[in-house]
């Protein structure tokens, strides 16, 4: 149980906002449960800022919508960020 219950500190140790999550499920259920997921990723975003994380169950999920960070990410530094884990929610669309 702490183990899991660290898990939801990851963020807040990086100083990153983050929604609210639930114990186990993360942010899971209020993306299932809701109806228009691109519009509760906008309001999110407005809410949160471009850059905030989100777990999938009890794993960290950035989510990043500033598109020159992601430039630096992906194109420029793409030799130090190899191996990406496929979300979930991904695999789902």
């Amino acid at each position: 149980l702490w183990t899991v219950h660290n898990s939801y500190r990851y963020f807040s140790r990086r100083n990153l906002p983050s929604p609210p999550a639930q114990f186990f499920f993360g942010h899971l259920k209020i993306l299932w449960s809701t109806k228009r997921f691109s519009q509760l990723i906008a309001e999110w975003t407005r809410q949160y800022g471009s850059i905030y994380g989100l777990y999938e169950g009890t794993r960290p999920l950035y989510v990043v919508s500033d598109v020159d960070f992601l430039h630096e990410v992906y194109i420029k530094q793409f030799s130090s960020f190899h191996s990406r884990h496929v979300p979930f929610l991904a695999r789902m669309g």
